[in-house]
């Protein structure tokens, strides 16, 4: 039985793809996993596992005081690392620069044949590092280029634009060690695409994060306002900017829907059918975003529902589809008209396709080499 260590310092809650992964290795008999994490704040339901013990610490960001924020980022370091010890891994997985001290001191001091796997949700541009709130982290980072991305046998982003990206920000790498892992949901959320007679209006749907900075919520706000005998909109989010909470609470409820208590994530496949189509909002304002295609729209798909993508997100262009449902169609944020709720009835016709994007397949390669190494 191989003995797995998990370091995600980032809380669990927040990041579907690793509570994903933690539900899949539960169910493998090859393996003994513990995980290092740190407590939510968003009152999003705790994951727990009975068979995977998950250790936690207070995120130093919810920290204020400056002596106790010092505090946490040494409990987070040192913690995990004593869990090492005694855990005695075969290898260790972690995610994020975030998470990396912990296992730079075991690697280096205590095992050094240890087998490392470094994933990462996001892609930081060595400019970001640079920025002020990444201080800490910029540290953090420079223990995996100085030594962990030299060291590790698995290093992975969540799609192949991003792990572009990553090849010309640390040439040094060894390609052969580079990997996509993708974000996609559990099989059991599978649903066919569902037409709703009957019905007079488009419902669309929207789960995710919220600002005006960031998102397109005022555009797509505005967008069923004009044409609101044709549409509504439901908003499921945890987490909304406290501007777009007060705008969003002065909506006519009848047509923009707001759910400020989020949605758990495994509540997503009980609602997601009853709606016709799935909205990504995200900006590209950032290479981050950009070269980003984000969980929503795997989650959309599995769901049955149609998904409108923003066109300027490169992350989501391999993925469209206008051939079969559910779709996936780009549109113009800035400009939306309607007819694309006309296109919306014309895409009704289209044969219904199967939808390959679940966790258990795409993590199988992972597995595969933690199995081995």
């Amino acid at each position: 039985m191989k003995r797995i260590y998990i370091v995600h310092l980032l809380p669990l809650e927040y990041y579907p793809p690793i509570t994903n992964l933690l539900d899949v290795l539960h169910k493998d008999a090859r393996f003994k996993v513990e995980v290092y994490s740190t407590h939510n704040h968003k009152s999003r339901p705790i994951y727990a596992n009975a068979s995977i013990p998950i250790s936690r610490s207070t995120y130093p960001a919810y920290v204020q005081h400056p002596v106790r924020k010092i505090w946490a980022y040494i409990q987070c370091v040192i913690r995990p690392f004593w869990r090492m010890l005694r855990f005695k891994p075969d290898a260790i997985l972690y995610y994020e620069p975030h998470s990396a001290a912990p296992v730079y001191l075991y690697k280096k001091y205590i095992n050094k044949e240890i087998s490392v796997f470094i994933h990462n949700h996001e892609y930081y541009s060595p400019q970001e590092f640079q920025e002020e709130s990444m201080k800490a982290i910029r540290l953090f980072h420079r223990l995996e280029t100085s030594f962990l991305y030299r060291k590790a046998v698995w290093i992975s982003q969540t799609n192949e634009q991003r792990l572009e990206l990553f090849k010309k920000d640390y040439p040094f790498v060894d390609y052969s060690i580079l990997h996509k892992l993708a974000n996609y949901p559990p099989q059991s959320w599978h649903r066919l695409p569902a037409n709703h007679p009957g019905k007079d209006k488009i419902r669309l749907l929207y789960v995710g994060a919220l600002s005006f900075e960031n998102t397109y919520i005022k555009a797509i706000i505005d967008f069923v306002i004009r044409y609101q005998d044709r549409c509504s909109l439901d908003i499921y989010t945890y987490n909304a900017s406290p501007e777009v909470e007060g705008f969003l609470a002065k909506q006519d409820k009848h047509l923009i829907n707001y759910h400020a208590n989020g949605i758990g994530y495994n509540e997503i496949p009980t609602i997601g059918p009853t709606y016709d189509i799935g909205l990504v909002l995200y900006k590209g304002h950032n290479l981050n975003y950009i070269f980003n295609a984000p969980n929503k729209l795997f989650e959309y798909l599995a769901c049955g529902l149609n998904v409108w993508v923003p066109d300027q997100l490169e992350g989501c262009k391999p993925y469209l589809n206008d051939k079969s449902r559910p779709f996936v169609a780009k549109v113009n944020y800035d400009k939306l008209e309607d007819h694309l709720l006309s296109e919306y009835a014309k895409h009704l016709e289209l044969p219904i396709r199967e939808i390959p994007y679940f966790c258990e397949n795409e993590l199988q390669s992972l597995i595969g080499n933690l199995e081995q190494d």
